[in-house]
């Protein structure tokens, strides 16, 4: 979280986990020991684990003519029209919507950025992940918060994320 241009930290330093509040009840156990993190749904491993549900209850969709899943196979059969593959992301993205209303309670943002893998799916998960965050707003903060993809490189961002930490301990 950044707020007036300031990474917030927090009192040691593990403030901002945004991926590991709850958003599903006795949900799927993550990597931290909880379960139902929504980073075990929105998350390109997340997004996976999702199609995979849903694959064993479906038998019409283009992710079945593909090997090994993944989250840019998910993306590439959305973009093609594939009804399962839009499910899956609308899935994700109403994970996703519901913890950021949440989180514009608490913060106040005008921005959000998205970064990572699921990201790079771009309007795939940005416009449902709007729509839902929008239905879950409180009414002070409605058509306020703009959802935008990082326009951060991603082989830069451990450097630039190591060099920010160098450079508030400077000053």
């Amino acid at each position: 979280f950044v707020v007036n241009g300031e990474l917030v930290y927090g009192h040691d330093g593990f403030a901002g986990e945004l991926g590991h509040t709850i958003v599903e009840k006795n949900g799927r156990l993550c990597g931290c020991g909880r379960k139902g993190c929504l980073e075990t749904y929105a998350s390109a491993t997340g997004i996976v684990k999702t199609a995979k549900e849903f694959l064993a209850n479906s038998s019409d969709s283009l992710l079945y003519d593909v090997e090994e899943i993944t989250s840019k196979s998910i993306a590439d059969a959305a973009e093609k029209g594939d009804e399962l593959a839009l499910s899956i992301f609308d899935f994700t993205a109403e994970k996703l919507g519901f913890a950021l209303a949440n989180t514009v309670a608490i913060t106040s943002p005008s921005l959000i950025v998205f970064f990572g893998g699921l990201a790079q799916s771009g309007e795939l998960i940005i416009e449902p992940t709007k729509k839902y965050m929008e239905l879950n707003l409180l009414k002070i903060f409605k058509n306020k918060i703009d959802i935008i993809p990082s326009g951060l490189n991603a082989s830069n961002s451990a450097i630039l994320g190591a060099s920010s930490l160098v450079w508030q301990n400077l000053n």
